[in-house]
């Protein structure tokens, strides 16, 4: 078998590519990563071996160059993974209850909320702080990856779909126009701090010892802005819509 053959087998490319989410969940930066996968498939190259043979799992793997990439400055200043996942989380927890209370505002009624109502979003809110303890199993797992948002999407419309009808069967009946300004808050807030992240931080891709420094384009910095910014743009847009459907009807 020669040298190309041994590194590019299927089990090969599979166990580096788990290396390489490894490193990325441990925040090690992309041209670190890059030197590493070079030095892996420099190494299987020249021994023949497969790669659990010669380093183990990829991810008792990832932690020993980890560790030893610390010291020396190997760890990135933090590819934002876990911040960037909670504050989109917690953007669309703070857009489910906007949109719950958009309709009362616009009606001039009050905002009804259901024990049901709240117990189903309690389950949205502990998804969203409970998010730093498993963001690394649901990001290792596939089908965690997909059961979060489902679990967190379920409970938002299960709550809109509990809205009780009359005060009578709510437990809180609150005004809707300080819950909005407070949702808008939460949502702009976020906004500014994803984008302040994004402008703050360098292009971070996995590079190769050989590759040249990667540049972001303007194009690629207004789009990572813009996407800082879509829970708003969603809110405004579902005013519109909303306060439209009122007129209407």
């Amino acid at each position: 078998m020669n040298r190309e053959a041994t590194t590019n087998t299927p089990a090969t490319r599979k166990w580096v590519d788990e290396l390489t989410l490894e490193l990325r969940l441990k925040d090690v930066s992309g041209r670190s990563i890059g030197d590493a996968l070079a030095t892996v498939q420099e190494f299987l190259a020249d021994s023949g071996q497969a790669p659990q043979e010669a380093f183990g799992t990829p991810r008792e793997y990832a932690a020993r160059l980890a560790e030893e990439m610390m010291p020396a400055g190997g760890k990135a200043n933090g590819t934002g993974l876990g911040a960037s996942v909670t504050l989109s989380t917690t953007s669309l927890a703070a857009f489910l209850i906007f949109s719950a209370a958009l309709s009362p505002w616009l009606k001039g009624t009050d905002l009804l909320v259901a024990g049901w109502q709240l117990a189903s979003l309690a389950v949205l809110v502990g998804l969203v702080l409970a998010l730093p303890f498993y963001l690394n199993f649901m990001v290792r797992h596939w089908w965690a990856l997909v059961a979060v948002p489902v679990i967190g999407g379920a409970a938002g419309v299960l709550s809109a779909i509990l809205a009780p009808d009359t005060p009578t069967d709510a437990l809180l009946v609150l005004p809707p126009a300080p819950v909005l300004l407070a949702t808008v808050g939460v949502m702009v807030a976020l906004s500014i701090v994803g984008t302040a992240i994004a402008l703050r931080e360098a292009p971070d891709p996995v590079t190769g010892p050989l590759d040249p420094a990667p540049a972001k384009t303007l194009a690629a910095r207004w789009f990572e802005i813009l996407t800082q910014w879509l829970f708003p743009i969603f809110a405004l847009v579902l005013l519109g819509f909303t306060a439209l459907l009122e007129a209407l009807s």
